[in-house]
């Protein structure tokens, strides 16, 4: 959403929209400037106090004869807390300044886009005296709308992997949890596995004996049917 502000009119702002009043034109805003200095505007400024990037107005409309709606997307390495806007016109001049003393509007970081998007009220100026000049990038409310659902689903599929990968290490701490129990189960079946392999070959011996036994005691008695 735009951010609703009431700069302060510059008199070098307000000088240029007279001279180009007399030469039946509109003074042109070409530029957003931020800077990191909080202070109270005032009137007689010709430039931000401690200005850190300056970035081409990329589209905007008129919303009335005192108001109109700029954007522009800051976009680079510079990263501040954004306390002061200017808004500067074709030939350079600062027509308007917004600041607080105390209050950041908001934090660029680095090459990160911030979507700048400002409804202003120029009310001490005559009507229609200001256009805009942009760099027909073409950016509006509407791309800004989608760009915040795009960023909110990006967050929220984030979120949801982060989920993903705290379920996926909490089973992988119980699996762990359960190695030794599982190498318990496998020794003791082993160690089963070798005592009925020992009875096996326990009862096949005691019958191979129970066998010789047999055949012997047979022979012997066909020796001694034999012998009489």
């Amino acid at each position: 959403m735009s951010t609703p502000l009431a700069p302060l009119i510059t008199a070098a702002g307000l000088a240029s929209i007279w001279r180009a009043s007399n030469d039946g034109v509109s003074a042109q805003i070409t530029h957003i400037a931020l800077g990191d200095g909080a202070y109270a505007p005032a009137q007689d400024q010709t430039k931000l106090r401690s200005e850190k990037a300056r970035y081409p107005v990329a589209g905007g409309e008129r919303l009335g004869n005192t108001q109109i709606h700029l954007t522009a997307i800051a976009d680079d390495a510079k990263a501040f807390w954004v306390r002061e806007i200017g808004f500067i016109l074709a030939d350079g001049t600062l027509l308007a300044v917004w600041s607080d003393p105390k209050a950041a509007l908001a934090y660029k970081a680095a090459d990160v886009q911030l979507l700048l998007a400002y409804d202003l009220a120029l009310n001490a100026l005559p009507p229609d005296s200001v256009t805009i000049q942009s760099s027909g990038a073409g950016l509006n409310l509407s791309l800004a709308s989608e760009l915040a659902e795009l960023a909110a689903a990006q967050i929220g599929e984030a979120n949801r992997g982060l989920g993903r990968d705290e379920r996926i290490r909490a089973q992988e701490g119980r699996l762990q949890a359960l190695e030794p129990q599982v190498a318990t189960l496998q020794n003791r079946s082993q160690a089963l596995e070798q005592e009925h392999a020992a009875d096996k070959r326990s009862g096949l011996e005691l019958a191979t004996a129970n066998a010789a036994a047999i055949v012997s005691m047979q022979h012997l008695f066909v020796k001694q049917r034999l012998g009489a």
